[in-house]
């Protein structure tokens, strides 16, 4: 999950001729920088096992003059030679919130691709492929949103929309031209509730994607035939249902997710889980422990016999149609104000849906990292 938005969309004053603004708002600049330190198995090469993160933004606020609020924010890419990601949004009373976001991902879907409480980074952090989840249409720049929220329940429906795929920041009179990745794409998020008080939190919700494809369907021509249809037979959905709650110091969750990509074949679909709990010891402290699942049903050859399902990465069949990729993982955070210290442990088996011969470990591949940052 983008973790930028968590550096606050509160926005840079502008002019707005057609809402004129009764205070033109103040900027802020904000950032962090992260030191790390990553361990690799000895099986494949570290090189420099230390790094380090750089993140700054500029934001602000303001106020229009019946009442309503708007902000800006603006992310520096982590070289500093120019703009990673960018958001605007005009908050209606508290009850709807109209916003345009250009890389942030901190909207509709791709903010709820895991809500599963953690101290730090999630089950699949630090390898190539992650669990199936979904995101796709709100990942991507250019994107709108519009969210309806209710007071003190906090039920909420959101619902974006993504009028190009594949393109990056579009500059102020531009267009993006052809599609690369997906012609268009929707999604909607519901939080039946999500109470978030000083002892108890609850959430219940479900959100689902649409990614519209040139595909075998609707394809007429035979060069548009040819350049899509032996690649996507259709269009690409995901759907996702989670559960967490909070008792004091405790909370755990639970996130299922279905994902179809559309492809003509390799991957049918992803069926995939994720659940954990964490320990939060004031303001100061948290350790939690997840594990996830996501079975992968492949479209390709089946060894003679008909389907095979493996969650055995040391199975010694190769042609599957079912495969498994489990993972689990620690995480951990201590926070001395401004300063954080941070450390993941995760391991994988069948990363990928990839039937895993080679794996250094019966608990799968490892993936380890601390992370000292600091805020100002």
């Amino acid at each position: 999950m983008n973790k930028l938005n968590k550096l606050g969309l509160t926005a840079l004053a502008g002019t707005l001729v057609t809402l004129s603004a009764a205070q033109a708002g103040g900027v802020s600049v904000n950032g962090t920088m992260e030191l790390s330190w990553k361990d690799l198995p000895s099986n494949e090469v570290t090189g420099v096992p230390i790094g380090m993160n750089k993140n700054l933004s500029f934001s602000g606020s303001g106020e229009f003059s019946n009442g309503w609020t708007f902000g800006i924010l603006h992310v520096m890419n982590d070289t500093m030679t120019g703009q990673s990601s960018s958001s605007l949004n005009i908050n209606m009373g508290g009850i709807l919130t109209l916003a345009y976001d250009s890389g942030t991902g901190g909207y509709g879907a791709n903010a709820v691709d895991n809500v599963v409480p953690t101290a730090w980074e999630e089950v699949d952090y630090g390898f190539a492929t992650g669990l199936s989840d979904v995101g796709a249409v709100t990942k991507t720049h250019g994107v709108m949103n519009m969210t309806l929220k209710a007071p003190v329940s906090g039920t909420a429906l959101s619902i974006s929309y993504a009028p190009r795929f594949g393109n990056t920041a579009i500059a102020d009179g531009g267009t993006s031209g052809s599609h690369a990745t997906g012609e268009f794409g929707m999604d909607a998020v519901l939080d039946l509730w999500n109470i978030n008080s000083k002892y108890i939190g609850l959430r219940t919700g479900a959100a689902a994607e649409k990614v519209s494809h040139q595909n075998c369907a609707t394809t007429k021509s035979a060069e548009n035939i040819n350049g899509n249809c032996s690649g996507q037979k259709g269009h690409a959905y995901a759907a996702t249902i989670y559960q967490t709650v909070r008792l004091g110091p405790l909370s755990a969750g639970f996130q299922g997710t279905y994902k179809d990509p559309g492809t003509a074949g390799g991957v049918e679909n992803n069926q995939a889980w994720v659940a954990g709990a964490a320990l939060t010891l004031g303001k100061y402290a948290s350790l939690s422990y997840g594990k996830g699942y996501d079975r992968y049903y492949h479209s390709g050859g089946v060894a003679a016999g008909g389907s095979h399902d493996t969650d055995d990465a040391s199975s010694s069949e190769v042609d599957l149609q079912h495969v498994a990729a489990k993972y689990h993982g620690w995480s951990a955070a201590i926070n001395i104000g401004p300063i954080a210290l941070k450390g993941v442990v995760n391991r994988v088996q069948n990363e990928g849906g990839a039937h895993n011969s080679l794996i250094e470990h019966s608990n799968g591949q490892r993936r380890s990292e601390v992370n000292l940052s600091m805020a100002f």
